[in-house]
Order: C-alpha cells, then sequence, then structure tokens
C-alpha cells in the first residue's frame, strides 16, 4: 500500500509584520506615541495569556490594538510579563509590533525609520515571525 504524507504549511499564520522594540517607556506611553507618530488609535485591549509548560502556569502580556479603515491590524505586544516572556529567545526585546495587512502595503524600512524617530525608544528590529521558536506565542 502506497504511503500518503501530508505536509501542514502554516505559513499564512506567520505571515505578518513583526518588529520588535527596545524601549525605556511603559506600555501606555509607548502605546501613546505609536498613536501620535502614525495617526492610529491604540487601545488596550485583554491581556495575552500564554501557558508556560516548563512552570506550569500562565503568563500575562499586555495588548493594545487597532484596526484601520482599510482592515489593517496593528497590535502592540509586550514581550515582558511578570513572570516570564512572550519569546524567550528574544529576551533583549521589550515590545512587537505586528501589523498584519490587508490592504494597505505598508514599507517595513519606513516603519522601522519612523520608530527610531521616537524619543525613548532605544532600539528597532525587523523579525522574521517564522524563524522564531515561540512563535505560536503570537497568535492571538
Amino acid at each position: 500500500m502506497a504511503k500518503t504524507i501530508l505536509k501542514l504549511d502554516d505559513e499564512d499564520q506567520f505571515d505578518f509584520m513583526l518588529i520588535g522594540i527596545v524601549s525605556q517607556h511603559k506600555d501606555y506611553r509607548l502605546g501613546h506615541e505609536l498613536n501620535a507618530k502614525f495617526d492610529l488609535h491604540l487601545t488596550r485591549e485583554n491581556d495575552h495569556e500564554v501557558f508556560n509548560n516548563k512552570r506550569m502556569e500562565k503568563i500575562s502580556f499586555s495588548v493594545f490594538h487597532f484596526v484601520t479603515d482599510e482592515e489593517d491590524h496593528y497590535h502592540l505586544i509586550s514581550n515582558k510579563g511578570k513572570n516570564g516572556l512572550l519569546i524567550p529567545e528574544q529576551k533583549q526585546i521589550d515590545f512587537f509590533l505586528v501589523i498584519r495587512e490587508n490592504v494597505k502595503k505598508i514599507s517595513e524600512t519606513e516603519m522601522i525609520n519612523r520608530l527610531k524617530a521616537i524619543k525613548g525608544v532605544l532600539g528597532v528590529f525587523k523579525t522574521n515571525p517564522g524563524k522564531l521558536k515561540s512563535r505560536e506565542n503570537l497568535l492571538f
């Protein structure tokens, strides 16, 4: 009997722009700065919870969200919770900006340059979500 091998392609789940931000600001202050710089209206949502299998506990991370008229989704999520990291392999990153584009194509280079211009932002890094070990933690 012939074998059938099915490969599951999860690339569509991770088809978004992911930018790591190092900042000395608190989450609400960085959200305010992003609102002013990019003409967004990020608002606080319920915390994103991730279950840590090693510690057998849930870890909460703050999330700010905005949807544009073109159905582009902007999420600002903290990488550092009280009991751990959202993406442990990126421990130097304080926040992630997740942009799920629908209509409007956003230039990553322009976005990074504008983020670097925000006072209090110490570093901005383009990240490939498909290459992260903990990438499932970014699905919300």
